[in-house]
This record gives structure tokens, sequence and C-alpha cells, in this order.
């Protein structure tokens, strides 16, 4: 295990990024690990660029600096390429390919770029990068709401994450205003099956 595992959760308002850190905050500090979190950047309106920070392990700031990250969690594709100065080739991103066109490509009248573009541009620099429909996983839960919460089960599934899945699952359950806590688990489960099933698929050794 890493000593040190520094998680930058990154997509646009409305889709539950700092939601996702308080909940990896809490998985963590049940599980007796370290924790710093809270150092957001962007405009977190719906709609707007959202970026937060969680670094798990013995670290005295939040701040995660240039070809640091070890995790990205991309809620939205050109939101998860935003996050290329702090991705290295220790880097593991996990991108939902739901993409939401920002103002500024609608005023510009120009083109979201296609989704096989933004996966080569980050996998340039990334070492893993995996693409799920984490959209239509959180659909067929019955809640489009809960997308954070089937991210962060594939997350787990697919073993990113330094944390013991049995607290992310009771933390998930507890806490959280979207929908109710069977819903919330449910998308947990079904995010942690796709990444469980991607990851022995891949053969990939990637962990935490």
């Amino acid at each position: 295990m890493r000593q040190v595992c520094n998680i930058v959760v990154a997509g646009v308002g409305g889709q539950g990024v700092l939601s996702t850190a308080r909940l990896l905050g809490r998985a963590s500090t049940m599980a007796g690990l370290d924790v710093r979190g809270g150092q957001i950047y962007g405009l977190s309106q719906r709609g707007g660029s959202v970026e937060a920070t969680v670094r798990i392990g013995p670290v005295g700031t939040a701040f995660i600096s240039a070809a640091e990250a070890d995790v990205v969690l991309g809620f939205e594709p050109l939101e998860a390429e935003r996050i290329l100065p702090r991705m290295s080739a220790a880097t593991t991103v996990l991108v939902n390919q739901t993409p939401i066109v920002p103002a500024s490509l609608t005023l510009d009248r120009s083109a979201y770029p296609e989704l096989a573009s933004i996966v080569e541009e980050i996998g340039a620099t990334a070492g893993v990068v995996e693409v799920v429909d984490g959209n239509e996983m959180a659909a067929d839960v019955g809640d489009p709401r809960l997308l954070n919460i089937v991210m962060l089960g594939a997350a787990d599934g697919f073993r990113l994450l330094p944390i013991p899945s049995d607290a992310l699952a009771t933390v998930v359950e507890n806490y959280g205003a979207a929908s109710d806590p069977e819903a919330r688990s449910r998308a947990f489960h079904v995010g942690r099956v796709a990444g469980a099933a991607r990851l022995q698929a891949s053969g990939s050794s990637t962990g935490a």
C-alpha cells in the first residue's frame, strides 16, 4: 500500500463532486486513516467546473501538486482532461463517458471533442485510463443523481482506493442527501461490480 494516496475528483456542478470528497474523508476517518481534503477549485454552481482533492496518509495539506495525483475520478470527460497537469505515468484515471457540453463551447459554437480523442490525450500522460458508463448505471439503479456513488463504487471495485470496502459501503449508506440509503447502497454495489469486472478483464495489478 502506498504511504499516501492523492485523489482528485473532477466534474461539473450538480454531479456530486464535493459530496464524493466528503464521503472519501468520512470513510478514511472511519477506517482510522489520516486524511486531508477540501482543497476545492472552480465554481460549484450547476454546470460549472468543480474539483476537489483528497489526500489519504500522513500529509499536512490537501494540495496536490503537478504530477502528484495517484487517482483521478472524472465525472465528465473534459473535466477529467483538465486535470492533466497533475497526472503522471503513476496516475490511474477513471472517467465517466457521458459529456456535459460547457457553456464556453456553446457560446463559441465549437464542437465537443470526441471521447476517443479525450481518452487518448489523457492516456498520453496517465498510466491507466478506464472509461465507464456511470450515467447508465445510475439510471439502471433508478436515480441519475447517484452517478457519484456509482463512480465511487467503480473506484473501489478497481482497487484504486486505500480504504476498506466495508467502510466505504457504510458511509455511502448512512450519509448523502440524494435518494434513499437502499438506492445509494445499490448504486455503490453496481459500480463496484463493474469496476471489479473491468479489473479482472484487464488483468491489471492496479491497486492502492
